[in-house]
């Protein structure tokens, strides 16, 4: 997906054998006047990559700076709790789809840390994005709980509330690929920076 001036206020990217009816259900779910919902099939570039964690998942959720800053400030508040249901609701639909990764030695399941199956992004700057990552064996509750707190993070970065010291660091963060990969820490209940070279080394 690329970041341009006309990007839309949603997109809802995927590949690979996603049934159709999460996808309807979550355009149904954040329909609204007003609103530019952008759904595209992308062609998988997986096999040809690898450091996985900064590509998109098979479900790829991209909520753009363009719908804090223009749709909510025009159509108002409820909708926002809407987009939140939607990507909830998708997430606990994604969990338990199984992944299959080819090798040269023939398909394997993989037991990541992070689900290559579901993922939501947002811009960071003109030039690179924030991936959060979604934890593979997150409970229901505990998938809530973190897509609350992206969702509020993003928020709070898009309209310029997030705490001075917490940009600071965001802004010190650097890109892989153009990539800066977010996820939420449950120890301390906040959305920490993540380091694909360590969780691919480590």
């Amino acid at each position: 997906m690329s970041l341009d001036p006309t990007s839309p206020h949603l997109a809802l990217a995927h590949e690979g054998p996603i049934d159709a009816t999460f996808l309807e259900e979550f355009r149904t779910s954040v329909s609204a006047r007003g609103l530019d919902l952008r759904v595209e099939q992308r062609i998988s570039t997986r096999a040809m990559a690898s450091l996985e964690l900064v590509l998109g998942t098979a479900v790829v959720v991209w909520v753009f700076k363009a719908y804090f800053t223009g749709f909510l400030e025009e159509s108002g508040r409820l909708h926002a709790q809407a987009l939140k249901g939607a990507i909830k609701t998708l997430g606990k639909r994604l969990r338990d789809l199984r992944y299959v990764r080819i090798t040269a030695r023939g398909p394997i399941d993989p037991r990541d840390r992070f689900s290559p199956i579901y993922s939501v992004w947002t811009e960071r700057d003109a030039d690179s994005r924030f991936k959060m990552l979604v934890n593979s064996d997150f409970t229901e509750a505990g998938l809530e709980v973190a897509l609350d707190a992206y969702l509020t993070f993003i928020e709070t970065y898009h309209t310029g509330c997030l705490e001075p010291e917490d940009m600071d660091i965001l802004a010190a963060a650097l890109p892989v690929g153009g990539v800066v990969l977010l996820a939420y820490d449950e120890s301390t209940a906040s959305i920490k920076l993540v380091d694909p070279l360590f969780e691919r080394l480590g």
